[in-house]
Parts: structure tokens; sequence; C-alpha cells
């Protein structure tokens, strides 16, 4: 039985779309539309050059030792009894060298850069409690162990497993496809530093294998911290981490954004270097610099798209302030919300989305009036929440509105009319996260 669920490889309805940040249920109708364009490659929580990288090295390392070593890990499915599955062993495993480099780079983290490390504020909490003496911090080389809570899912290969799954790397059950590591092989040969730090980790690993304890390696922090060499080749490789060509080259081709849509997208995303509300501007662009149809076809569909949900977020975010008794206390706002307002090239994207199809059907006959409009948002923001089993931020009662929850910040409503802003992103946070990564020199 797969005992590894898969969290961020496709949306999922209980959670994504938690109320709590999504009242409008709206990320499961954008990330549907926009990862036709990305091919769940990226996810709003992968996007860190730095950790698909570490998190590569992991996947390589393990691979190597399951190639090179298999003697060594029968005995440990012998000798531990957490281990009795390959899964079990290789889970531990990760647990084992996230947790390891994540000390050890908070350990440096003077002259390292540690922002965006997984698990960094854990670790250094951990690390300062000790006072220096690090045989008080433990690492359990067990799957649901590590330094953050549910680790295996929240940590390096949690994130970024969903995007490893789709670029064919490995299978849920982390079988590696031996062919592409064999050209991740080649990709840190590259790398003499990074080769060097993949033998060293072999080697601890080995050394972890032959611990004592009866259920799962359990190791000291200190056993690894007196190995200056393992910490400041930690800090060579990703301190600073800085890609070289091919690496650059690699994670392009992986990503698929050397073609396409996403290409188009990542070729104009320095516009939201000056604009970083300039969302719909990007997709625009990339509309009109893309020559093939089917491409074109993707991008269209967000412009088409988009303007409609972002006035629906609008009026939501509108009614679910506190201030406002009545839906008609609006009523201007929602007049602009609904004016010029087509579905015509929406409807037939709703018959791809069921979320999308729920909202169109709630909304596309009160469309010429904006307190019936609002009233509609409010509809179908309560069937939303009666599907989650929670309550509504916000509903009518005897003509009044009711407040459970307070409201989430909003742009002007003459920003949302006039002056194109989209309330969601299209992963293109992601893309420009991935873009600077990559742009670091050699």
């Amino acid at each position: 039985m797969l005992k590894w669920p898969d969290i961020f490889t496709v949306p999922n309805p209980d959670m994504v779309s938690d109320g709590s940040v999504d009242p409008m249920g709206m990320q499961l109708i954008w990330t549907y539309f926009g990862q036709l364009i990305f091919k769940n490659k990226l996810t709003t929580v992968s996007t860190d050059v730095r950790n698909y990288s570490i998190n590569l090295l992991h996947h390589y390392v393990i691979h190597r030792f399951f190639s090179e070593r298999f003697e060594e890990v029968k005995r440990a499915q012998a000798r531990f009894s957490s281990y009795k599955e390959v899964y079990d062993v290789k889970g531990g495993m990760i647990i084992f060298l996230e947790d390891l480099l994540v000390y050890a780079l908070m350990d440096q983290k003077g002259p390292v850069n540690t922002f965006g490390i997984l698990g960094s504020h854990n670790a250094e909490e951990r690390i300062l409690k000790s006072r220096g003496d690090f045989s008080q911090i433990q690492i359990h080389a067990e799957r649901t162990r590590g330094v953050l809570v549910r680790q295996i899912q929240l940590g390096v290969n949690g994130r970024y497993k969903g995007p490893f799954l789709n670029m064919g790397l490995m299978t849920k059950n982390l079988e590696y496809d031996p062919k592409e590591f064999q050209t991740v092989e080649l990709l840190f040969k590259s790398w003499p530093e990074g080769e060097r730090l993949v033998e060293m980790l072999l080697d601890c690993i080995s050394d972890l294998l032959k611990n004592d304890n009866k259920y799962y390696p359990l190791v000291s922090l200190d056993t690894y911290k007196n190995r200056d060499s393992l910490w400041s080749m930690f800090a060579a490789c990703f301190g600073q981490f800085k890609p070289n060509e091919k690496w650059r080259n690699f994670w392009l081709e992986k990503l698929g954004i050397t073609s396409g849509a996403a290409k188009a997208i990542f070729d104009e995303i320095d516009q939201l270097e000056l604009n970083s509300d300039a969302v719909s501007l990007v997709i625009a662009s990339a509309y009109r610099r893309t020559q093939e149809e089917n491409d074109k076809e993707l991008l269209r569909s967000i412009l088409d798209l988009e303007p409609f949900l972002s006035r629906c977020v609008h009026a939501f975010l509108l009614l679910s302030d506190p201030g406002i008794k009545r839906v008609s206390d609006v009523k201007e706002d929602l007049d602009q919300l609904v004016s010029n307002v087509s579905l015509e090239n929406v409807l037939p994207l709703a018959e791809r989305n069921g979320r999308l199809q729920l909202l169109t059907s709630c909304v596309k006959d009160q469309l010429s009036n904006g307190v019936e409009f609002g009233v509609a948002i409010l509809n179908y923001h309560k069937k939303v929440m009666e599907e989650r089993g929670g309550i509504p931020w916000v509903e009518i009662e005897q003509g009044e509105l009711k407040h459970h929850i307070s409201q989430g910040e909003r742009q002007s409503t003459e920003a949302v009319v006039l002056g194109g802003y989209w309330y969601n992103r299209y992963y293109l946070d992601a893309v420009r996260s991935i873009q600077r990564g990559l742009k670091q020199e050699e």
C-alpha cells in the first residue's frame, strides 16, 4: 500500500482550497488552467532553484546508495524494525539528509544565505538551545520524524515531489528512472563540489546504517559537526547556490520552460520586476509573442477567464467587510463589476472545470444588476463552504449581512475594472523566483 501521499502534484479540494485562505475556492480554477501551461512541474510551494537542486542531490545520493551499496540496505532492513519496506528505508534516508543539511547550514548562518531553507527556524532554535553541545540534537532517520512536523510532506522532498514526478525523475514509491539519473550523474560530474558532497553523504549513510538502535537509526549531530570538511562542503554547495550553465540548462528543460507558452511567460517575466501587479501584462505579452496556436489558446483562456474571476473575488471581498451591512451598501462598486462583463468565452471553459461550472451557474443570470450579482456571489460562496463542511465568511440573514470571518485585503474597484488587476497570479511568482535563481552567475 502506498504510504506517501503526493499532496502537491494536483489540486485537492480538501488541501489547496482551505476556506481560511481561499474562501471563494478559486484555487481549484486558476491552478487547473495554469497547470495546462506548466504541467505540474512547478507549484506555489516549489519556487526555489536551490531547493530543487537540494532535492535532486538527496535523491541522487539515495539512488547511488541503492545501486552501489545494496548489501548495506539489506542488512539495515534486517536490523531496524521500521525499515521493512524499501520506501521506509528511503524515507528515513530523506529525513536524515534533509535534517543534516539544514543543521549544517544554520550552524554557519553568517556566511551562508539561509533564506528559503526549509526547517531553518526549528533547526536554529535547537542549535541555540544546545549552546554548542550538539550531542543534545538528535537526527531520527525515520520517515515520520524530522526537524519539521510532517517533514516527509512539508520538507524539501514533500514540496518538490510533485514536480519531480512530472519531470519523470521518479515514481510516488521513490523508484528512480535509470536513464534520467544517468543524466543527473553527468550533471554532478560538471560540479566538483557537488560530486564531492555526494561521496561524503554516501559514506555518512553507510555509517548511519551501522547504528545499534532497534527501530531505526538515531544519531546525534555532534557525530557530523566534528567533520569540518562536511560542514564546509554544505556551505560551498548550497550556502550561496550558483548554478553553472549545465545546471541552468537542466532545470530550464526539466521545468518545461524552453518552449511553448511556458517559455513565452518566462521570457516576459521581467515585467513583474518593474510592476508586481503586472500579471495580466505578462500573460498578454506572452500571448502576442507565442506563434503556436495551441499555446496561444492556453494563454487566451487565462486572458478570457481571469478578469471574470477577479471581479467575482472582488465582489466577495467588498461584501465580507464587517462595515458593510447590506449588499446594496456597495451597489455602486457592484454595478461597476458587472459592467461590460461577457461570459461568452468563459462558459466553454466551465465545461472543463467543475468549480468554474458551479461559479458560472450561480452568476450567469445575475450580471445585469450589481446587487443581484453580489447576492449570487454569496450564494456561491456558501455552497463552496458547505462542500468543505465549513461556515461561510459572510451570509445574508433577513436582508442584512452577517459576518463570521473578517475580510482579506482587496484592491480598489477601479483597479480591478479599469486597471487590469488580477487576484490570481497563475504561478508567475514561482516563474519569477526560478528565473532569479537561474540568472546567478557561475
